[in-house]
């Protein structure tokens, strides 16, 4: 079987195509995996902040399109980039074992951070929940690959700090860049975030159940009951909604927390329900936070999205 995989060209995105292309030949020896590159408006535009670039979708959308022309066989995505919502056709195929899906603070510890801090972040839900740590801070955007963000906190260009993704450093051998690892029922992460999305045809029934041999179902169940809470919220993955999922004797309890970009109100709360019950517990965990006002929390946040838009 020949496989065209398709990825952006970033280092991180290459380091993904090629751990999912080794995962697929360990179970079917004789598949023949070809990496083709497919450039993103993310990766196009890398001076622009995330919404200025179309952002839910900013960096799946031509892949996705790619998939759909048959010019590729199969996407492999950070999955916290995946829509909740997939284009018609399309399916989440694959979940692979999910990295540490925690942030890390880069540049000071956690107990560092005081107002006039410059830390660099193009994630509304970081910059709110930075917020809510120590208010004052002086959030800057930043966007680009993880490497130069690294550099800049490092050397101090324009910010002394930056948050990032575990999963990122350790994928690429530079975790020991980090300055702490936050802890997730300080600091939730994002949904789906350190987790890998293989998507493919829905038609493609053969690769499909090539694919569910490379499945874990740990991690799949986590990404299903994470996204089912954002779609109960009808959130997308640029808005401020971090969770965090721990498992106890086979059931599975999620976090999640909705905070307001000042980091002024948050509210939080928890699900907890069976393995196969993954999206019982996200929208149960959703209309909980929508109980308790997340609506508004959500709305403020989305006004401010759409004002960061090209007019």
């Amino acid at each position: 079987m020949e496989i065209r995989l398709g990825t952006r060209r970033s280092d991180l995105a290459r380091w993904q195509a090629s751990h999912v292309a080794d995962l697929i030949r360990s179970v079917e020896p004789a598949a023949e995996v070809r990496v083709v590159f497919v450039s993103s408006a993310g990766d196009k535009d890398r001076r622009s902040g995330f919404q200025q670039i179309g952002g839910i979708g900013a960096f799946t959308k031509e892949s996705e399109d790619s998939l759909l022309r048959n010019e590729i066989d199969l996407v492999v995505h950070s999955l916290k980039d995946l829509p909740t919502k997939l284009q018609p056709g399309l399916v989440l195929a694959a979940v692979p074992k999910r990295e540490d899906p925690r942030d890390v603070l880069c540049g000071v510890a956690l107990d560092q951070l005081r107002p006039g801090l410059r830390v660099g972040t193009g994630s509304i839900r970081r910059k709110a929940q930075l917020l809510a740590l120590c208010n004052g801070l002086d959030i800057r955007p930043i966007r680009g690959n993880v490497s130069p963000r690294l550099r800049k906190a490092k050397n101090r260009e324009g910010i002394d700090a930056t948050v990032l993704a575990a999963a990122g450093l350790s994928r690429l051998g530079l975790l020991h860049e980090a300055s702490q690892i936050l802890d997730a029922h300080i600091f939730p992460y994002a949904v789906g975030q350190g987790a890998l999305a293989a998507e493919a045809r829905e038609e493609d029934t053969a690769l499909i159940a090539l694919l569910q041999k490379i499945e874990d179902r740990q991690s799949r169940t986590e990404v299903d009951a994470e996204r089912a809470l954002m779609r109960s919220l009808d959130a997308g993955c640029s808005l401020p909604v971090g969770v965090s999922a721990t498992w106890r004797a086979g059931t599975l309890t999620l976090q999640g927390q909705v905070t307001h970009p000042d980091g002024q109100t948050k509210i939080a709360d928890e699900s907890t329900g069976l393995a196969d019950q993954a999206d019982a517990i996200g929208r149960s965990l959703g209309h909980r936070l929508l109980e308790q006002g997340a609506e508004e929390i959500l709305k403020a946040a989305s006004r401010i999205v759409e004002e960061q838009k090209p007019t």
